[in-house]
């Protein structure tokens, strides 16, 4: 089975050091608690390997892409008895009415403006008690981070993101995402759930501890803005949905496999080759030095 082409457009798997790995992973581990023996369509299912994580904990995933070969392709690589992909659109959702218990919807909508007919859909095939936990990029931030990417047709600012979870769900909760490079300091408890959560950002002359401070504080630093919202949505009272208010995602293990495969990549071998003899000379010049 070949791999699913990398143009840019969507994640996939074997594409080792693409920007932005490790926020869909924290997605999808979102999205694992709320699925749990439900019904789930997954809308921009790409190369399909988010719906096959969902599908652990699912009783049943419907993988929706508008691409006929990433549907092909997932259906090749990720198809088993629960999980299934489907051809669609997010204004033409191939499911029956009041089908689904969960949609998910992550990097999908700034990918066209019709947002309003995206809504109806989800809610046409969500049950009545269903729930939307979806992804927008925050318009207002992630121009610093691709300043023109050709597949974004309407982004949301959180205002206009809200407004339109607002127009269409009784309930919503709203959070953002931004990529952390620290430390992590946790409580550890006999049920293993301290609550909980305190955002410090510094150097040796200041450190604060409030992210509108630390958005303040470095309004020049792209790197801690949030460059994602991300909603859970229902008409129904979604306090009860076991999702934490916040939540964090160990990317050790993504980290050091982009490092093995940047290591074995054959352009790395060569300027290792290359610069071999030159580490060695410089290492006997600093010895006859000293």
């Amino acid at each position: 089975m070949s791999d699913l082409n990398w143009t840019g457009e969507r994640l996939v798997t074997q594409i080792r050091d693409k920007p932005g790995t490790v926020e869909h992973l924290h997605r999808y581990a979102l999205a694992m608690q709320i699925v749990k023996d439900k019904v789930v369509l997954d809308i921009a299912s790409g190369e399909g390997y988010g719906s096959n994580l969902l599908s652990y904990n699912a009783k049943k995933v419907y993988g929706a892409d508008i691409s006929t070969e990433a549907v092909k392709h997932a259906n090749i690589k990720y198809g088993k008895p629960n999980l299934d992909f489907v051809t669609g659109s997010t204004s033409k959702i191939p499911l029956a009415d009041a089908c689904v218990d969960v949609v998910i919807s992550f990097e999908t909508i700034e990918h066209h403006d019709e947002h309003q007919l995206m809504m109806n859909e989800i809610k046409r095939v969500l049950k009545s008690n269903g729930v939307l936990l979806i992804s927008s990029p925050e318009k207002n931030n992630y121009k610093f981070r691709e300043s023109n990417n050709p597949y974004h047709v309407k982004e949301l600012t959180l205002e206009e993101f809200e407004n339109l979870l607002k127009k269409n769900f009784k309930y919503y909760k709203i959070f953002n995402q931004r990529f952390v490079y620290g430390s992590i300091v946790n409580r550890i408890t006999d049920s293993n759930n301290a609550s909980g959560f305190s955002f410090f950002d510094g150097g040796y002359l200041n450190i604060t501890n409030n992210i509108s401070d630390v958005d303040e504080l470095h309004c020049d630093n792209i790197h801690n803005k949030p460059y994602f919202n991300l909603a859970l949505a229902s008409e129904a009272d979604i306090d009860i949905i076991p999702l934490a208010d916040t939540s964090f995602f160990n990317a050790i293990e993504v980290f050091y496999k982009q490092i093995e495969a940047i290591r074995n990549s054959h352009s790395f071998r060569i300027g290792n080759l290359i610069l071999k003899p030159f580490s060695f000379i410089k290492s006997l010049t600093t010895k006859l030095k000293g």
